[in-house]
């Protein structure tokens, strides 16, 4: 790389850190210490971080002494707080989620955050590893094997896609927790097969959320985005929906501020169900007497256009199964405690805890939910080995499940 290269670089990444400490600026500016976000924030609680005392150092000291205060890597970015901000909304204000992922974006690189990021990281980092592994790979992980040997009707072009987004590559890395993550995308196309659409399965890559929110590395985020938009216009593709929260949130509002002329229809699968009718047309078992919980995943509802009601709605639509809401739902919802794989510890280890608790108390059978990180550590809580024997007796009384697998488990689809 010639000289004048490396210049125009280190320039354009300086001009980018101004915009962004602009935009920073600009955000704080909203906030007059009203204290609601405190007393939302799940953190907050633990007294582990203050989105109020983040605030304020970054209106008051220098970016560097701000960030030796306030740890940006523990925030779950679970939108809590935005809900509960009197100077926030949807185009203004303090939007504290946006904020952490921007000052992610611009100190990632400083050895400081760096090594705070590191000590979040969980899964000794094997997830980012695999991420940047397929956005420097030209080619994608081979990863449509569990459809093999099944009457599943996919196509390679058409209008509309279903995005499997890493289920495979979850069911293999988290093998111990036994969930067949698969499930999910078999019932999600199963279900669509039943509506007589054939979709668009493709081997993508990794939508990028965890690269983004988790390690603040725009630069594999677009290079992922890059070769899935174009993986999916080639195809002929026009709706793309989605069985994971995160990559429905990815795709609908994170890829459209790096990808120009963006024009995809983005929908969870509950949404196009409902929207086809599909369930109308399908029978049931007629002995079921199930009671379930629904538990609203961060990237579904408060930080993915507030999908509440279209999950709900495809429960009550199953005879026999009754849906018996938790304390704290919808824009209340307890966060599952975890965020880009990142953050497992002691303290959001009392997050999943109290939501698999009130999930207890509604006397529910299943508690289902519509994130597979969701399904991961609610379920990887009930199977710790430091659990007491009272603990242990949980995962006799409330089974986790990702709501599409409950209706696939149903259908017998697998």
């Amino acid at each position: 790389m010639t000289e004048a290269a490396k210049s125009k670089i280190k320039n354009d990444k300086e001009k980018r850190v101004d915009t962004i400490l602009n935009k920073v600026k600009n955000s704080v500016n909203y906030c007059y210490n009203c204290n609601r976000c405190v007393n939302v924030c799940p953190l907050s609680h633990l007294g582990v971080f203050s989105p109020r005392n983040l605030i304020n150092d970054l209106a008051f000291l220098p970016l560097e002494e701000a960030l030796e205060n306030n740890n940006i890597w523990l925030c779950l970015t679970c939108g809590q707080c935005n809900t509960y901000c009197p100077m926030t909304n949807q185009k203004e204000g303090v939007h504290i989620p946006e904020l952490i992922l921007e000052l992610r974006d611009i100190t990632s690189e400083n050895s400081l955050e760096y090594e705070k990021m590191l000590q979040c990281e969980t899964h000794d980092g094997i997830f980012p590893l695999l991420t940047k592994i397929q956005a420097e790979n030209p080619l994608p992980p081979d990863k449509l094997d569990f459809l093999n040997d099944t009457t599943f009707k996919t196509s390679k072009s058409g209008p509309l896609a279903y995005f499997v987004g890493c289920l495979p590559i979850m069911e293999q890395t988290l093998y111990r927790l036994g969930i067949t993550y698969t499930n999910s995308a078999k019932s999600i196309i199963g279900l669509l097969n039943e509506g007589g659409i054939t979709p668009v399965v493709l081997n993508e890559k990794c939508c990028g959320h965890d690269i983004l929110w988790g390690k603040g590395d725009v630069e594999i985020f677009k290079k992922l985005a890059r070769y899935n938009v174009d993986l999916y216009r080639n195809a002929g593709v026009k709706t793309i929906i989605f069985g994971c929260a995160e990559g429905y949130r990815t795709w609908k509002y994170d890829y459209p501020k790096y990808i120009e002329n963006f024009d995809f229809e983005i929908l969870h699968y509950s949404e196009f169900i409902l929207k086809k009718d599909i369930l109308s047309d399908i029978r049931f078992p007629q002995n079921l007497d199930i009671k379930v919980t629904y538990h609203d995943p961060c990237r579904l509802g408060r930080m993915g256009g507030h999908v509440y009601d279209a999950p709900r709605e495809l429960i009550k639509q199953i005879p026999g199964v009754e849906l018996i809401e938790m304390k704290n739902i919808k824009e209340d919802a307890l966060c599952c405690g975890v965020s880009a794989f990142s953050n497992c510890n002691e303290y959001t280890r009392i997050l999943r805890q109290n939501r698999i608790q009130e999930a207890l108390d509604t006397g529910a059978e299943y508690l289902l939910v519509s994130c597979p990180k969701c399904l991961s550590h609610f379920n990887c809580y009930l199977q710790e080995p430091t659990l007491n024997e009272t603990q242990k007796d949980l995962k006799n009384k409330i089974k986790i499940m990702d709501l599409s697998t409950f209706i696939g488990m149903i259908l017998l689809y697998f």
